[in-house]
């Protein structure tokens, strides 16, 4: 055999050889890529499940107040209005209307219950009045209700108070 030819076997074997190598550095990095996927796709896993365990204990809870209220729903539904009731509350109703008009109160039904708290209106003169009291100071409030009524309103000039056009 001579030089050239052993030199070309060589070089043929050792080309061989790379190929091989390369092949199977290719396989290894196609597996490990594919490891690293299959490990992201778990770990994607794992999140969604925890997210989907959150989402039906949020739905349990759900459904349980929603059956809650489903119940209290069905305890109004059961309640009825009796004639007289409807009666009691449309004269209610109307008393609050003419003493409104009469006095020019205004409550603020959203004030605690312990204070009485709204404004009193006079259209005719243009006054505009708060009040705050303690719900048993009614003699401050009648007296805030005589005073818008009357011409001698002491705070007449108070353009704070007055009622726009």
């Amino acid at each position: 055999m001579d030089t050239s030819t052993w030199d070309l076997q060589i070089t043929e074997e050792l080309d061989a050889f790379c190929i091989k190598f390369e092949e199977k550095i290719e396989r290894e990095q196609q597996q490990l890529k594919a490891c690293k996927k299959k490990y992201e796709l778990e770990m994607k896993l794992a999140q969604e499940m925890k997210l989907n365990s959150e989402l039906t204990q949020q739905l349990e809870e759900l459904n349980r107040r929603g059956g809650e209220l489903e119940r209290v729903c069905a305890t109004f539904e059961s309640l009825t209005i009796t004639e007289s009731d409807r009666n009691r509350l449309d004269n209610a109703k109307e008393m609050y209307q003419v003493a409104k008009e009469m006095t020019g109160l205004r409550p603020d039904f959203s004030a605690p219950l312990n204070i009485a708290k709204g404004y009193v209106k006079n259209e005719a003169r243009r006054l505009l009045q708060a009040f705050e009291h303690d719900v048993g100071d009614t003699e401050a409030l009648w007296t805030l209700i005589k005073n818008t009524a009357t011409q001698g309103w002491p705070v007449i000039n108070d353009k704070e108070n007055m009622v726009p056009n």
